[in-house]
């Protein structure tokens, strides 16, 4: 009878992983919602899977959602099996609010020489580096303009030297 016991013991240890070491999501949801929080993101709560083994290498995925009411997928990569992590914002997964960008550039606007304005951008707002994103510039007289952006990066950084104004 203990050969038959002996001989089930490491077929559960290799088929169902019995024992194995798991990554504290926990422990990453907060370092997510810390490391990636910037001028236009701000990280509110993070929620990844439950499940991860710790093994150095290994990739996965958490959603994020933002302040203001935007998302995104966050990669998370295991950097060694004793617990540290690399994130970053998956590429074309960041969606920003109105309510994120917004503020960000009519200070840029003050500090370019027009204090006052106010900017209305598209409710929802994907991030793509490069790609021009136009909203409208109202000056503090009433007069409004095209106001023009481009994102620096994949986190919804905006490249201020791109934020432009025309029209009347």
């Amino acid at each position: 009878m203990q050969a038959k016991y002996l001989a089930i013991v490491p077929v559960c240890l290799v088929a169902a992983g019995c024992g194995a070491d798991t990554v504290d999501t926990g422990e990453v949801e907060s370092a997510i919602e810390q490391q990636l929080s910037g001028a236009t993101v701000s990280v509110s709560t993070v929620s990844c899977p439950d499940d991860v083994d710790k093994e150095e290498g290994a990739k996965f995925t958490c959603d994020a959602e933002l302040e203001g009411g935007g998302k995104a997928k966050v990669q998370v990569t295991q950097t060694s099996n004793a617990g540290d992590f690399t994130y970053r914002f998956k590429p074309g997964t960041v969606q920003l609010t109105d309510d994120a960008v917004e503020p960000v550039l009519e200070e840029d606007l003050a500090a370019g020489g027009l204090p006052g304005a106010t900017v209305d951008c598209p409710d929802t707002i994907n991030v793509k580096t490069g790609e021009t994103v136009a909203c409208t510039a109202t000056g503090s007289g009433g007069q409004q303009s095209q106001l023009t952006f481009t994102f620096s990066s994949d986190d919804g950084g905006i490249d201020e030297s791109s934020v432009t104004t025309s029209g009347p």
